[in-house]
């Protein structure tokens, strides 16, 4: 019997500028879209100056954001209802959104959707899933998409969330291929993207239901760690977290993966980080009733340090679809809150040694739309981005706003309200 697994979804709020703003008309391309054949453009930074205030916000969105920093900009792409369907932008450290349009990123012919993004230290590598398998195509920091597209894998069965992680030389992709069972798969992509990996590449246990993979590179030990939800023949109600080593050349260090976590309840969306000491695990977590956050830390050679794991949000309501990013000592936690009902990003400072800063969290989306979800984050430039989706009525498949905001190491709130990243004349 096929089962579908979904990984779960939450979020809150906007600012006024945005009420009145209708969804945008399905278009062709609004600018900042270069196909792979053509000689790249300068940046799109130049000209920039003649468009300021002539673009509102546009919920041109769907299933919301991730982002990535890199040469001195963040990047953040999500699912677009227009052709391709994977739209970014870049924001300067100083809030300057440096693509009001949209780069359109998918330049294929078949549309992607719930896209994921890293940068190797030269492009910004996005991947996203088709119809057909795992798509995916280099970015550089100006903005020049670098085709072709890739095809990681090329299947009717793998589903996500697709995520990547990137070292200086390769690219590890990482998805769920579903049909009796479901199990993670990875495929390595060369910095050239080249697709390396034609033969099963397999990090959890068969027969088995896992899912919500999620990985990160360590430079240390040049080794990639994926994290997953994988149910282990006890159902989704008792799912746990685990995780497997991949090195550079594919050789998989764990066997099926070890387990992260198995506190009672169900253990769903992790995503890790590395802080070069130790790994950090982030995840909801029902232990108690309702979904709260925990994390651990794990060791470079694959130790939990944490078995029983630290809390870092149990307020009332759901607490879910946590995402990390780290600097220094200190990680920014951020995640989909409800504790005054509708949807809301909210966050909290993890540092190396275990203690959560924030243990009652801290707003990070701000007033005015109804709606305010599926957070992602990154570092960079001496602050944290966050990036997420807004709208009125909650619906991730519809229409909705891209916002972001960036956040200090003092948990200070920057743009308030927030930057609105997807726009239209």
């Amino acid at each position: 019997m096929k089962r579908e697994v979904k990984a779960g979804i939450a979020g809150l709020v906007f600012g006024s500028m945005l009420v009145g703003c209708g969804v945008a008309p399905e278009q062709e391309e609004l600018g900042g879209v270069e196909d792979a054949t053509t000689e790249a453009p300068a940046s799109a930074e130049a000209g920039l100056d003649e468009h300021r205030g002539y673009w509102t916000p546009a919920a041109v969105a769907r299933y919301g954001p991730a982002v990535a920093y890199g040469d001195g900009k963040y990047f953040a792409v999500w699912t677009d209802v227009r052709t391709g369907g994977i739209y970014g932008t870049r924001v300067k450290p100083d809030g300057t959104v440096l693509d009001p349009a949209g780069i359109r990123i998918n330049i294929g012919d078949e549309n992607g959707l719930r896209p994921a993004i890293a940068f190797n230290g030269k492009y910004f590598f996005v991947v996203w899933e088709t119809r057909d398998g795992v798509d995916g195509v280099r970015v550089k920091p100006d903005g020049t998409v670098v085709g072709p597209v890739f095809r990681a894998i090329q299947t009717g069965e793998s589903f996500g969330p697709v995520r990547v992680a990137c070292s200086p030389k390769i690219c590890l992709v990482t998805y769920t291929i579903s049909g009796d069972f479901s199990v993670i798969y990875f495929t390595r992509v060369t910095k050239d993207g080249v697709v390396l990996d034609t033969d099963d590449r397999t990090l959890s246990a068969f027969p088995n239901f896992a899912y919500d993979a999620s990985s990160t590179w360590n430079n240390k030990t040049k080794e990639f760690l994926v994290v997953w939800s994988d149910e282990h023949g006890e159902g989704p109600e008792n799912a746990d977290i685990y995780g497997n080593r991949v090195k550079e050349d594919g050789t998989i260090l764990d066997g099926n993966g070890f387990p992260i976590s198995q506190a009672e309840g169900a253990q769903s969306s992790p995503d890790v980080e590395w802080t070069h000491k130790n790994y950090q695990v982030v995840w909801s977590d029902d232990r108690i009733g309702n979904p709260d956050i925990y994390g651990t830390r794990v060791s470079k050679t694959g130790m939990v340090k944490d078995p029983e794991g630290i809390p870092i949000s149990t307020a009332a309501g759901a607490q879910t679809v946590p995402r990390i990013a780290h600097h220094n000592n200190k990680s920014l936690v951020v995640w989909d809150d409800t504790r005054y009902g509708p949807h809301s990003v909210w966050g909290a400072r993890w540092d190396e040694d275990g203690d959560v800063w924030d243990p009652s969290g801290f707003p990070i989306s701000s007033e005015g739309l109804a709606q305010q979800y599926l957070p992602d984050v990154a570092y960079g430039a001496d602050k944290f981005f966050t990036v997420y989706a807004a709208q009125a009525v909650y619906d991730p498949s519809e229409p909705h706003f891209i916002l972001g905001t960036r956040v200090t190491h003092q948990a200070e709130v920057k743009d308030v309200p927030a930057l609105p990243l997807t726009r239209q004349r």
